[in-house]
């Protein structure tokens, strides 16, 4: 994964454009950069380094480009480690082609066994680098764009591509689900190349967006594209303005990350689907399954997220598990820990200095490690016996949001697997679930603008209140508390999550006329009965209630959620409730991004 950004230009490409577009894609990614570019006899030139987008910067020069044509790439490291090997551009075995990517492609390791059958040399473990060497071998028969086309036709996944070929003054790009946009300007001395349109700000006047399944040949003197499936021109592109206020641009156009990671949610659950490789799902699943003992220990969104597996594990596996603060675990669970212990440990940064350390007491006594991260090449990946990447894509913001839905969908995920072992269900039952997943992101993605109007009038509301209850029961109760600490870090309110059950045992007491609570309804019918007396109590006391609904029905400010079934019900829960956080801390004019006093990950 990660973010494209070059260009075509009638004179030597000026001085630093190449990292200055970069720079605005650093979202995007931050484990490697790279660059190719044509020398004055044709011939491919690569300079790259894993690391920063700074440091990099340092080690290889990305500045000064000795050419009329370049390709610029950022990485996200979701498959292979953050080193220098696995940094794009990724070239075919006679350095012919230079291929950069963003996305995911689900089927490299078939592809990659035939192609090495043919003689051809991986020099990576990444998947991308597949597409090099394919397209190496559709061009011993085809012409370049057909060969692409061919190329992005027989790799599955959700991706796109950009790549330069020797000697060719010309981009090739592909989308496969991943944006991709090229940027022209009415001058036409250059023409750019992008992975999102803020980034060509300054740059192009107009970006013509590559659709999916659409693949371009671009140049100075115009631009062919073809759909990918059926081979036939494409004669129109859509067009749009490219104008972005300052201070947004490395933001692809919102005003903060974390707006921009919720809107991203639908795509990290699509990427989450795709990332996830089979063989680890089923070894990870098996030691599960094998465990004397199983413990899910994490801080934060990913406790609760640990606390929705718990639910998972039940449902789909059979299976019960123990949940437990990583600061925790130590004083708690660390004496029931031996030989047939697994810790299933979750760190989205993967650098959570408690559940390293908890890990390490673990191992000493002979526990097993499964990690889940959203970083590939963390402390946690590397402490871990096997690990699963979430694969969300970076995530600036320092409230969790994206990072959480894709995490549970790897929970989901892995509990499934698991229940391969159990006999609960099996792998018709698991694509279903896949299938399900990818269904309710793309639901998620038409309807995201909807719940984020009606977040704007229930942030409204609640933006002159310092304090809340927010309330449920079931699958959906550590959703309650995930809420809460998302009104904590994005809107500096006092919040507090809690079950259902127990607003009723003390919590009530402080209800006063307007006091809000927050109402998540639960999923189980068997907990209706009590939600329908918790809010009557509520309403008594003269509290304002909201009630998130999957149904749409219930008390108060109704904001209803997509309706799905009980394991999708805690993401289709959490999304409007993480934008009512950010909506106040907006017309709070917070720094949401970077609330005080916290960081992305507690490493100290």
């Amino acid at each position: 994964m990660g973010g494209i950004f070059g260009c075509i230009c009638k004179n030597t490409i000026k001085e630093n454009t190449i990292i200055e577009g970069l720079k605005r894609l650093l979202y995007r990614g931050y484990d490697g950069a790279g660059v190719a570019f044509l020398s004055k006899e044709g011939k491919i030139i690569i300079r790259k380094a894993a690391g920063h987008l700074e440091q990099v910067t340092r080690k290889v020069d990305l500045a000064h480009i000795p050419s009329k044509i370049a390709l610029g790439h950022i990485r996200y490291a979701s498959r292979g480690w953050p080193v220098d090997e696995n940094t794009h551009p990724l070239t075919d075995c006679n350095n012919r082609v230079a291929v950069v990517g963003d996305g995911v492609i689900e089927n490299f390791e078939e592809v990659r066994k035939e192609l090495a059958e043919k003689g051809h040399k991986f020099k990576s473990r990444t998947d991308i680098e597949v597409f090099a060497h394919l397209l190496e071998e559709n061009l011993k028969n085809h012409e370049p764009l057909k060969a692409l086309a061919l190329a992005g036709k027989k790799l599955h996944g959700i991706y796109s591509i950009a790549l330069l070929l020797e000697k060719k003054y010309k981009v090739y790009a592909l989308n496969k689900g991943q944006p991709i946009v090229i940027g022209v300007r009415t001058d036409k001395e250059c023409v750019f190349i992008s992975s999102d349109i803020p980034s060509l700000h300054g740059f192009a006047d107009e970006a013509l967006i590559l659709e999916e399944n659409m693949a371009a040949e671009i140049g100075l003197d115009g631009i062919r594209v073809i759909n990918i499936e059926s081979l036939a021109e494409v004669k129109e592109l859509q067009r749009k303005r490219v104008k972005y206020a300052i201070g947004v641009v490395d933001k692809a156009g919102y005003p903060h990350f974390m707006l921009k990671e919720i809107y991203e949610a639908p795509e990290a659950i699509i990427r989450t689907t795709a990332t996830l490789m089979e063989k680890y799902l089923r070894l990870a699943s098996m030691i599960i399954y094998g465990a004397k003992n199983v413990y899910i220990i994490g801080n934060g969104t990913s406790l609760h997220a640990g606390l929705v597996a718990s639910y998972y594990f039940t449902d789909l596996a059979n299976l019960n598990v123990n949940v437990v603060s990583a600061a925790e675990f130590p004083y708690y669970a660390l004496e029931n820990v031996s030989t047939g212990t697994v810790i299933l440990a979750i760190s989205q940064s993967g650098e959570t200095r408690d559940v390293i350390s908890s890990i390490k007491l673990a191992k000493q006594r002979g526990a097993v490690i499964v990690g889940v991260t959203n970083v590939v090449g963390s402390r946690l990946t590397l402490e871990s016996n096997v690990y699963l990447p979430v694969g969300a894509g970076p995530e600036i913001a320092v409230p969790a949001t994206k990072t959480f839905v894709s995490t549970l969908t790897t929970l989901a995920i892995l509990a499934a697997y698991t229940g391969l072992y159990t006999g609960t269900i099996d792998s018709k039952e698991i694509s279903q679930l896949i299938n399900e997943l990818r269904s309710f992101a793309k639901e998620l993605g038409i309807k995201m603008k909807i719940f984020d109007k009606r977040a704007k009038e229930v942030a409204n509301k609640l933006s002159k209140w310092n304090s809340l209850y927010v309330v449920s029961s079931g699958v959906n109760y550590p959703i309650a508390l995930e809420a809460a600490l998302k009104f904590k870090e994005a809107a500096l309110i006092h919040a507090e999550g809690m079950q259902l059950g127990e607003l009723r045992h003390g919590p009530m007491v402080l209800v006063s006329k307007g006091y809000p609570i927050v109402f998540i309804k639960p999923f189980e019918t068997s907990a209706i009965e009590l939600y329908n007396h918790a809010v009557k109590e509520a309403l008594n006391k003269g509290a304002f209630i909201i009630t998130v609904t999957h149904d749409g029905k219930g008390y108060g400010e109704i904001i209803e959620t997509i309706n799905v079934n009980r394991i999708l019900a805690p993401i289709a829960s959490i999304i409007p409730l993480q934008l009512i956080a950010y909506r106040i801390g907006y017309i709070k004019n917070l720094p949401i991004d970077a609330p005080p006093g916290l960081a992305k990950a507690i490493t100290t």
